[in-house]
């Protein structure tokens, strides 16, 4: 059953936990947008949704779902509020039956929720094309643009993922032989970031089911999960997006001229080219995220649109907190000498390209080490 959600004017339709798409009381019928929230990651999807609002167009409807297990009432009535303009709707997808008692691998900073994209064909079985948004971005430009593009005949549209491509071209050499070898790619250089997606729900539906998918998932701890997954699923067939709808930010100044610039020439240009003009800015990263850390690249964006949205005191508090706990505080002193001291010293000790770098990294994993 649905769980509906009163406040002092009554019911308010769309702030439900609905078991399926019926219940989303949405009309589906033009620019579908899918997140994948947890209760803990909502002030960050209340940023990434006020982006996405505030560049939407008056001649287009939006319906926003959020699939969940565990978002709570209050939140789903504050994102209602949020998302209350005339073509804009917004519902909330229970996914707790459609996972089971599957038991899906993550690490790190991976949560449960990377794996909810795959069950969207299956949760939506009416719906033809949905954009995929991962909650850890800004929306700088309409996304109904990005929703137009044609992948009819494909599973999904995404863009190639230029960090991992730098990694196997010499940051990390150990990468290109894990997607040819374990993941099965027939050519690594056609990796795709999966956290923004166009995806042909119809497609999926017709080549594969969500038990494959999360199957597949269960296999072995992917390195990069469910995007490992989509991966070898697709194996370099995709309709390729331009970079500018999923630009990686520059990941603690080692993204953009250690990482990247490992990539071939086209890659490279792409990515430059996609940073002059981003139509979605993408936090990807384990830590050194704008909500944590204000100086971070292109931070700016996020505090522009928190500042609009109903969590500025949360996000506030949140980063004042990570200054004076004292787990919290270590937490950062220890990230702080790991990325801004111990990497740069790697990297001039084993610089990339080199047979010492790959030797010391392979010897790093065969002892357990991960670098996901």
């Amino acid at each position: 059953m649905p769980h509906r959600t009163e406040n002092a004017e009554g019911y308010i339709p769309n702030v439900l936990l609905a078991g399926s798409e019926e219940g989303l009381q949405l009309t589906l019928d033009d620019v579908v947008v899918v997140f994948a929230c947890s209760e803990n990651f909502v002030p960050y999807l209340s940023v990434a949704l006020e982006s996405l609002l505030e560049n939407t167009s008056a001649e287009r409807r939006y319906d926003i779902v959020v699939l969940t297990r565990d978002i709570s009432p209050s939140s789903m009535l504050t994102l209602s509020r949020q998302c209350n303009r005339e073509n804009i709707g917004i519902g909330f997808l229970d996914v707790e039956a459609a996972i089971g008692n599957r038991k899906l691998p993550h690490y790190g900073h991976f949560r449960l929720e990377t794996y909810f994209r795959l069950l969207a064909p299956s949760l939506l079985p009416s719906v033809k094309k949905a954009v995929y948004l991962d909650s850890d971005l800004v929306v700088l430009d309409d996304i109904a643009k990005l929703w137009d593009t044609d992948v009819e005949g494909e599973l999904l549209g995404a863009t190639r993922d230029a960090d991992t491509i730098g990694q196997i071209d010499g940051y990390d050499q150990g990468v290109g032989p894990y997607l040819a070898n374990d993941l099965g790619l027939t050519d690594p250089h056609k990796y795709f970031q999966a956290g923004v997606l166009v995806m042909n729900l119809e497609e999926f539906r017709r080549r594969t089911t969500p038990e494959e998918l999360l199957g597949i998932a269960t296999q072995r701890v992917w390195r990069w999960l469910d995007q490992d997954v989509l991966n070898k699923v697709a194996d370099g067939d995709y309709t390729r997006i331009d970079m500018r709808w999923n630009y990686l930010y520059d990941w603690c100044g080692l993204r953009r001229n250690s990482i990247v610039a490992q990539a071939p020439q086209d890659f490279r240009d792409e990515y430059e080219a996609a940073r002059q003009n981003p139509g979605i800015v993408h936090y990807a990263g384990p830590d050194d995220r704008p909500w944590l850390y204000p100086e971070c690249d292109l931070a700016e964006y996020f505090w522009d649109y928190a500042s609009r949205c109903p969590y500025l005191g949360t996000l506030r508090t949140r980063l004042e907190e990570s200054h004076t706990k004292p787990l919290e505080v270590a937490e950062r002193t220890k990230t702080a000498l790991a990325l801004h001291v111990g990497m740069p010293l790697f990297d001039k000790a084993f610089p990339p390209k080199t047979e010492r770098r790959m030797n010391t990294i392979g010897a790093y994993m065969r002892m357990g080490g991960s670098l996901g």
